[in-house]
């Protein structure tokens, strides 16, 4: 047995007694012929701490001081062998310890000359102890490192809060309860309340409990939205049959919205909406459904713009960065007009089923508006005793005229109103002369607005009239010259007359004048639909939610042109409804977007200029949570959606752009549906598009070329990031970097091969269709190699370094395969070796081409040379068993088959160590590229041939 440890040359002064000298070179000399190979022992390998402990635990026990030596019997038996102790005690005694210690020598002027011929053997071998230290010392950093890189980037990119897990699991859970048995059945259990539900949750584990920037993250909520009380509960449309069965149908409208995008038609998105909602019987469907129809009234059912497209169609006028702006101040007047008239003509219907219900509808079939009118005051201004509930109204010919007249106006009969005062004009020429022509003037006005003379004109009669005693005046005489003039805007209330949400909204809406340059009026009459919209928010829900039977405050805010704001509000009792409403309002180009801003998690903010702005990608996102996984087609289409706000700046367009086609690829990655989402690509490399490409027009990607780069290309490149191989060989494959996807299999099968151990089956695992979860690399690999070995079209954009790495970790896979196969062919798993030309296999191989091959390892690409250690211990294992079973003359057909079949066994017994020989002389020239326990792995089989 080689020895490891190398005993220190000590000299020691001569002396006259040379018995012990002797004796102790009789014992090295013995020691030497002692047998240096034993076949059933192993080497011993002890590091200099190692000896440094034994020698001390050794040495402990011969103090003088110990009660107990387990070596005081050890003299007798050196005393029989001819070996005093006395003697040798003496001779180390007289050994001057100071010489071998380098500090000392020099103090004590001993020469250097003489240190170095006596200990040269000690330096050497503690310089190279030394450098072996460095080197562990070196990986150990290198692994410490790699572990802190590891953990940080874990921390960084792993976010899975499994808080927001637990809710949406017990949601769920709860969902299926409320569904299972009825709440008498089930056994009354003390529960936690709320407060300490949500405390105890707080203190459970999360990790990467960080905000995310992921547009579709299941973690993000907004900060500013209120729970409602009545809010329906965010579950998974899969559980409740009705929520599922309206998730299909709005579903479906998305889809056919898209379709109309992408043939560049319109699409009549409200009416379709509002259709759908009709059926709902609740307060806030029916709400909901009024509101669908207001929008549908403003955006739909405009003759004027019939050949013009929906899509975008207020987006320059809403998005405008000024309020004076003509298109904006256009627009505004269109928002007034339209909702004004929507109420009266829904007052006008209110009306007619009420006159329809009457006993006066069997007398007169074909009713007139004012009989209408004459028929709702009858019913509310009259008590049961049929007595006018205001005492002070102006009566001509026995009705209430003017009552009749403000409520014809109320519900938009315009021409009536006329007609009833032509009717009754003797009795206005005595006392309102000059009131026919301004109503008249009123009526056949578009905007509903008197000219700038006769508004002076009748403010002047109004303060004659109304100034001193307004309080004993006809109310509605007050209200009407109110109305028509815009009188006294500094009180927008009408006395002794109870109006309704409706009739308040109605009020507001007429006193409204949005183009001021003609007028010359105080601040103070100057009345804006920005005021309204300052005062409805300022009231709250509160003030138009108070009849339960009737919420008005989502119609409010509509009339009124406050969509974000009713976005938010609708979001907080029924997110799938404000995400419709989110998008019909951005199809139409009456929503303003806010960029996607991670340091703010509202739903509603201000921009720059002042203006509500909503975070619509997030909302979207947000709202596909719940269904991606299991209906990443509907999904998409959602998505599609963001880019409908494209903005009116370049920055903003783009901005929105990018959160679009950033949305599509997470889903890509969270989903992993590619052929659905991606398509696929056949053997001869023909594309099949999937949903994305179809719609890629929607994503403003012109064609295939930008397609591939802006959405697989990069989801590819994210799922690189997210350490995902498979999924990024997939999107690569999708995105027709062909040559990339070959590199990256030659990694992920590199990896793979190292990781197996060398004593597995390989062949097992490789059978199997999926390896730990992921996709069975080894058949990946050979399936693409022959794929694009057979269309030349592909094979062109291949790199032939990759196509050769790909093709060597091939091959060194069938040598694993071989090599652990039941019966083993071991001639046959070297000829293998031999051809890869990656290492010596050879007896006759020269020493320069061995010192080629090795200068070449360090330019082998990185997955081979991984697998350059586990090639050498199969070649050596191999040459060892061939080696072992030839000494034992076993008879083997490998065994005839190594060699030439006239070379005797002892030629062949040479050729194998020749072979070992060279392995070594090549492991021992890239021994430090390689795993330290590879090299003893080695040498403990060499050093049995």
């Amino acid at each position: 047995m080689t020895s490891i440890i190398s005993h220190p040359q000590v000299v020691a002064p001569t002396t006259k007694d040379s018995r012990p000298s002797a004796s102790l070179k009789e014992l090295l000399e013995s020691s030497r012929n002692l047998p240096k190979r034993l076949n059933d022992i192993g080497t011993i390998h002890l590091g200099l701490n190692e000896i440094k402990r034994k020698a001390y635990e050794i040495r402990k026990y011969n103090k003088t001081d110990k009660d107990s030596n387990p070596y005081t019997k050890a003299h007798y038996l050196l005393v029989g062998s001819g070996i005093t102790i006395e003697e040798i005690q003496s001779e180390l005694d007289s050994i001057d310890c100071h010489a071998i210690d380098p500090s000392a020598a020099s103090q004590a002027g001993l020469t250097t000359s003489l240190n170095t011929r006596d200990f040269h053997g000690d330096i050497d071998s503690y310089i190279s102890n030394q450098k072996d230290e460095n080197i562990l010392s070196a990986i150990e950093q290198s692994l410490s490192t790699a572990a802190t890189d590891f953990d940080r980037y874990v921390n960084q990119n792993i976010t899975i809060d499994w808080k927001q897990r637990k809710t949406e699991l017990r949601d769920s859970l709860s969902a299926l309860l409320k569904r299972g048995k009825p709440s008498t059945d089930i056994v009354s259990l003390p529960t936690k309340k709320p407060k300490a539900v949500k405390e105890s949750l707080d203190t459970q584990l999360t990790w990467g409990n960080v905000k995310t920037k992921s547009i579709l993250s299941s973690k993000f909520g907004f900060s500013d939205i209120k729970q409602s009380s009545d809010r329906k509960p965010i579950i998974n449309p899969n559980v409740s049959y009705a929520l599922r069965q309206k998730f299909e149908l709005y579903a479906q409208v998305i889809y056919e919205l898209n379709d109309a995008r992408e043939e560049g038609k319109s699409y009549p998105l409200s009416t379709v909406f509002a259709d759908l909602s009709k059926h709902e019987v609740n307060s806030r469907s029916k709400q909901l459904h009024e509101a669908w129809l207001i929008i549908r009234d403003f955006c739909d059912n405009d003759t004027s713009s019939a050949s013009q497209s929906l899509e975008r169609m207020f987006a320059k006028s809403y998005s405008a960065d000024s309020l004076s702006d003509f298109e904006s101040v256009s627009l505004r007047k269109r928002i007034v007009n339209k909702s004004r008239s929507y109420l009266e003509n829904q007052f006008l219907d209110y009306i007619t089923e009420l006159y329809s219900t009457s006993d006066k509808s069997t007398d007169d079939k074909l009713a007139t508006n004012t009989a209408k009118v004459q028929n709702f005051l009858d019913l509310t201004l009259k008590t049961k005793i049929k007595e006018w509930k205001i005492q002070n109204l102006t009566f001509i010919n026995g009705v209430p005229i003017w009552a009749i007249l403000f409520y014809l106006l109320r519900a938009g009969c315009y021409e009536e109103a006329v007609y009833l005062i032509n009717e009754n004009n003797d009795s206005f020429q005595k006392l309102e002369r000059s009131f026919p022509t301004y109503l008249k003037s009123y009526c056949d006005s578009d905007d509903r607005k008197l000219s700038v003379e006769l508004r002076g004109r009748l403010i002047n009669e109004f303060n004659q009239s109304f100034k001193h005693n307004a309080q004993t005046a006809d109310p509605f005489r007050y209200a009407t010259y109110k109305l028509i003039g815009r009188c006294e805007l500094s009180k927008k209330t009408l006395p002794s007359i109870t109006l309704s949400i409706e009739d308040w909204l109605w009020l507001h809406l007429c006193l409204i004048k949005e183009d001021d340059s003609e007028d010359d009026d105080p601040i103070h009459e100057f009345y804006t639909l920005n005021d309204l919209q300052k005062s409805i928010l300022q009231f709250g829900p509160e003030s138009f939610n108070s009849s339960n039977a009737n919420p008005m405050y989502l119609q409010a805010l509509i009339f009124t042109g406050l969509y974000e704001d009713a976005v938010k509000h609708l979001f907080e009792y029924s997110e799938i409804d404000a995400v419709h409403l989110s998008i019909t309002l951005a199809y139409y180009g009456l929503l303003r977007v806010s960029p996607c801003d991670d340091s703010d998690d509202s739903l509603v903010t201000s921009d720059s200029n002042g203006f509500k702005v909503i975070s619509y990608a997030r909302l979207i996102g947000y709202y596909t949570r719940t269904f991606k996984i299991s209906d990443p087609r509907v999904a998409a289409e959602y998505l599609f959606c963001i880019c409908l706000c494209d903005g009116l700046k370049p920055s903003l367009k783009a901005q929105q752009i990018e959160l679009g086609q950033e949305a599509i690829r997470e889903l890509v990655l969270e989903t992993r549906e590619f052929v659905l989402l991606l398509g696929k690509i056949d053997k001869d490399g023909t594309r099949i598009p999937g949903v994305i490409e179809s719609r890629k027009k929607l994503l403003y990607l012109s064609n295939e070329e930008s397609y591939l780069s802006k959405i697989a290309e990069q989801a590819a490149v994210k799922a690189d990031e997210e350490g995902r191989p498979f999924d990024c060989i997939l999107l690569y494959q999708l995105s027709e970097e062909f040559d990339t996807v070959i590199s990256l299999v030659n990694r992920v099968l590199g990896e793979f091969l190292i990781s197996i151990d060398l004593r597995a089956n390989i062949d097992d695992v490789i059978n199997e269709d999926v390896i730990k979860g992921e996709t069975n690399i080894a058949k990946l690999a050979t399936r693409l190699m022959k794929t694009y070995n057979s269309s030349p079209k592909i094979l062109s954009k291949v790199s032939l370094k990759h196509r050769e790495t790909c093709t060597t970790l091939l091959e060194i896979l069938r040598i694993r395969k071989e090599f652990t196969s039941f019966n083993p062919d071991l001639v046959f798993i070297l000829e293998l070796i031999g051809k890869l030309n990656l290492i010596p296999c050879s007896s006759s191989i020269e020493l320069e081409k061995i010192r080629v091959l090795s200068q070449e390892f360090s330019t082998l690409d990185e997955s081979i040379a991984k697998n350059i250690p586990n090639l050498l211990v199969i070649e050596m294992s191999c040459i060892a068993q061939l080696f072992f079973e030839l000494n034992q003359s076993f008879e083997n057909g490998a065994l005839n088959d190594f060699g030439s079949s006239n070379v005797s066994k002892e030629d062949k017994l040479a050729q194998l160590r020749a072979m070992s020989r060279n392995c070594m002389i090549y492991t021992g020239m890239v021994q430090y590229k390689m795993p330290r326990e590879v090299y003893t792995t080695l040498v403990n089989l060499e050093v049995n041939m």
